[in-house]
């Protein structure tokens, strides 16, 4: 009887720590690319990534990075890319979450140097 209270009390745990976590397409910041720039969102292994590729930012810059704005469950934080030059391959940062709490961009923006 232990056992059977001890599984009903995981599940429970289980069904409300996925019901707490906000889906993707819940963000609370809409954000777009800035101009010159193309974005794109990814699904990886309990998280989500963006890509960002830009050819032309609105400042003379040479070099950027895209920083995402993380969220999982009550927590936030920042991811940043690595710096990639105007024009070549993109920039991306992921959002890791945890085995009960996936992770998701809530927002993101592009560093410019």
């Amino acid at each position: 009887m232990k056992k059977k209270i001890a599984a009903l009390v995981m599940a429970a745990f289980s069904a409300a720590v996925f019901l707490a976590a906000s889906p993707a397409s819940a963000a609370t910041e809409d954000q777009f690319p800035p101009y010159g720039c193309d974005s794109n969102r990814y699904g990886i292994l309990f998280g989500e990534g963006i890509s960002t590729t830009c050819f032309s930012l609105p400042r003379h810059s040479e070099t950027y990075r895209v920083v995402a704005h993380c969220a999982s469950g009550s927590s936030f934080w920042y991811t940043v890319g690595f710096w990639v030059p105007i024009g070549f391959g993109p920039s991306t940062a992921e959002c890791h979450g945890a085995l009960l709490s996936n992770a998701y961009v809530a927002g993101y923006h592009v560093d410019d140097f």
